[in-house]
């Protein structure tokens, strides 16, 4: 009796018939062909059982029904139906492309639009051109793809490797394509960590899952053989269900996701009818999540995304900067981060859909690179956006992953944790996990991905945020600890004003007013400064000289704020031992060039702060109380409220430098080394 065949096996196998096509297929349409006919051999041979009764019930009812009616879901026992009675083995030799395109025109509108968006007519037009779409029919029908024989699960796993075979084979990394699956895995654990309640419920409870930015569906698709598996365990009389739902912007991406949950539920056992008839890609839209959001007004019990790192959102500006005119009434309401990255327009996304508490709360998993947790200055779009996740108290825990995981960058990322509902011990307090150290070597390397989270570390990493351990590698702190306030300090300006004739001219130069000063005006000023070359005066002179001139020159003048500009400008001279500037009025000037900023922690008093940190070094610095905190969550006091996340500041770990003689002796050593091997090299 034959061994049955592994995962591995169906792959190589299917993968073979792709290296069969080269001349005709370029590498890079290569999904265009093995992904559709993959699903389309599935489908098939999930069919094959109820295709006569689905045949018959459409020459009965096609006139009541048409040929497009979730009706024939009771017939054909799946979530899709075909009403033709064609097969891969049975398209025929001479007109295999008409064949072809009416078997896929038959089926149901939830298989056919992913057959379609893979643009399979265009490649196999192609491969009827060359004469081969006749034998690669043949060949797909040569698999067994039955339920009986492939599970769910292992037709998921062949699918995944499909897909790895196209990034290598490309030359592109698997990212393009799906997150890892041990960061999904760890993701998917965090968020479920805590909710005992509804994963062992046994009373039919339904609950919704979202993801943004969905993709292959990777993370959905965890997230329900997670759930599988709990129940698996601890089977109920009515057991939890998830309902998901995902958005992904690329249709081939998008055709590829929708699939893996279509071909969900085929191959399990011992389920009901219902189960079976269920389509879970039902609600995997295409479109931009930022800019078309199909799920608008929506919220979700529970989210898993990995938004694209530094994704530019100019495509999306004109959409984005319109919702966000809307306030808090749209998704954008907190502030825009820099053009150049959506990162925290996504998280603002997650943060708009999180379920209402009312209706089971909502929590979310978001992977991110690191540039979220401090970007922006005081007062900016990324700031303010963590003020409001702050305020709204949504952040639970932030997770900060090993490098070299994902398969094409090695940058540090870190998992956001949102949540609507925190027990009332973490309430305005938010937990940082540096699980950097919590990896494994791969064996083989797979782009940039060298190393993996072990099932013990994610373990370990879920139970720590479960158990909310304050360790070496853990803390919880108020969120008020990432949140300070900005103060603009200013200090006088200590000047002179010294008239140097020669440089008079200078005047007429130093803004757009004053060069428009006439002839016969600019010598009567060149006068009147000659008379006083040499001397020096007060600050405050500049006011004096101005007022004279005025009476002197004739209409049109310049401003007297501009003018008075012009010669602090030109004869002005910074001098320590200068008298405090004032002006006209004895207000006191103040100098730009000394012009600072002071991040003064949330809750300290300013004063006591610039006595300790500040006076001490520049004792005649004060604090512009002009300088207010505004925006759409201000509170009209001095200084703007900031905020900055920091790992660095809880578990940084000194490393003594090397002692600098070890490394001169270490660079003579091969200095000395590298001249014998010349000496022999030469002679």
């Amino acid at each position: 009796m034959a061994e049955p065949k592994t995962t591995f096996d169906y792959v190589g196998e299917i993968w073979s018939i792709a290296d069969w096509v080269r001349d005709v297929i370029r590498p890079a349409d290569y999904n265009k062909l093995i992904l559709p006919f993959a699903l389309l051999r599935r489908l098939e041979c999930a069919l094959e059982p109820t295709r006569d009764a689905v045949c018959k019930a459409v020459e009965q009812h096609e006139r009541e029904w048409g040929l497009e009616n979730e009706t024939y879901c009771a017939f054909s026992g799946r979530s899709f139906y075909n009403v033709t009675s064609f097969r891969l083995n049975d398209l025929g030799a001479d007109n295999t492309l008409d064949a072809l395109m009416t078997y896929v025109d038959g089926f149901s509108p939830n298989a056919r639009d992913i057959l379609t968006r893979f643009k399979i007519r265009e490649t196999c037009q192609d491969l009827q051109n060359e004469g081969m779409l006749h034998e690669v029919c043949m060949r797909f029908a040569g698999f067994d793809l039955s339920p009986e024989t492939v599970s769910d699960r292992m037709m998921s796993d062949i699918y995944e490797h499909l897909i790895q075979r196209y990034g290598e084979e490309i030359a592109q990394g698997a990212e393009d394509f799906m997150t890892p699956r041990d960061v999904v895995r760890l993701a998917v654990s965090l968020v479920f960590a805590n909710e005992d309640g509804f994963l062992n419920s046994d009373d039919g409870s339904m609950r919704t899952l979202y993801d943004g930015t969905c993709g292959t569906c990777g993370f959905i698709s965890d997230a329900l053989d997670m759930l599988d598996e709990w129940k698996s365990r601890k089977p109920g009389v009515s057991p939890a269900s998830i309902v998901p739902y995902g958005q992904e912007r690329e249709g081939v991406t998008w055709a590829v996701g929708k699939t893996n949950l279509l071909l969900r539920n085929i191959g399990s056992s011992g389920q009901d009818q219902f189960d079976a008839m269920r389509d879970l890609s039902e609600h995997i839209m295409q479109g931009d999540t930022l800019s078309d959001d199909k799920f608008e007004g929506l919220t979700f019990n529970y989210q898993l995304t990995n938004p694209p790192y530094g994704k530019e959102w100019k495509v999306e500006e004109q959409s984005v900067r319109e919702e966000a005119s809307y306030g808090f009434k749209g998704r954008f309401g907190a502030g825009l981060p820099a053009i150049g990255d959506g990162s925290m327009l996504f998280i603002q996304n997650v943060a708009a859909k999180l379920a209402p508490v009312e209706q089971g709360g909502g929590k979310a998993a978001i992977v991110l690179s690191g540039s979220p947790l401090f970007n922006g200055d005081a007062g900016s779009g990324p700031s303010n956006i963590r003020r409001w996740l702050f305020e709204k108290d949504y952040i639970d825990c932030i997770v900060k992953l090993p490098t070299e995981i994902f398969f094409r960058t090695g940058i540090s990322t870190y998992i956001w944790i949102l949540s609507n509902k925190k027990p009332e011990n973490r309430k305005g307090m938010i937990q940082l996990i540096d699980a950097s150290a919590k990896r494994v070597p791969l064996k083989r390397n797979l782009g940039n991905k060298r190393y993996e989270i072990s099932d013990e570390q994610i373990d370990w990493i879920t139970r720590t945020y479960i158990d909310g351990h304050d360790h070496g590698d853990s803390v919880i702190v108020p969120a008020t600890e990432f949140m300070f306030r900005q103060f603009t300090t200013r200090q006088p300006l200590h000047m002179v004003i010294t008239v140097d004739a020669t440089k008079t001219d200078d005047l007429f130069s130093d803004s757009k007013p004053m060069s428009k000063i006439g002839e016969d005006n600019r010598r009567i000023i060149r006068d009147w400064f000659a008379t006083h070359d040499g001397e020096t005066y007060d600050y405050q002179w500049a006011y004096t000289a101005v007022k004279e001139l005025g009476r002197l020159v004739a209409k049109p003048k310049p401003a007297k704020a501009q003018f008075v500009k012009a010669v602090v400008n030109v004869f002005g001279i910074r001098d320590p031992e200068a008298q405090i500037a004032v002006d006209d009025k004895g207000e006191t000037v103040y100098d730009p060039e000394l012009n600072d900023k002071e991040n003064i922690p949330w809750g300290m008093d300013p004063d006591e702060y610039m006595k300790s940190e500040v006076l001490p070094y520049a004792p005649e610095t004060g604090i512009d109380t002009s300088v207010k905190d505004t925006g759409p969550m201000q509170d009209g006091e001095t200084g703007v409220v900031g905020t900055s996340i920091s790992f660095n500041r809880y578990f940084y770990q000194y490393e003594q430098p090397r002692n600098p003689k070890e490394i001169a002796t270490e660079i003579l050593d091969l200095e000395d080394g590298l001249e014998s091997f010349m000496k022999g090299f030469l002679r």
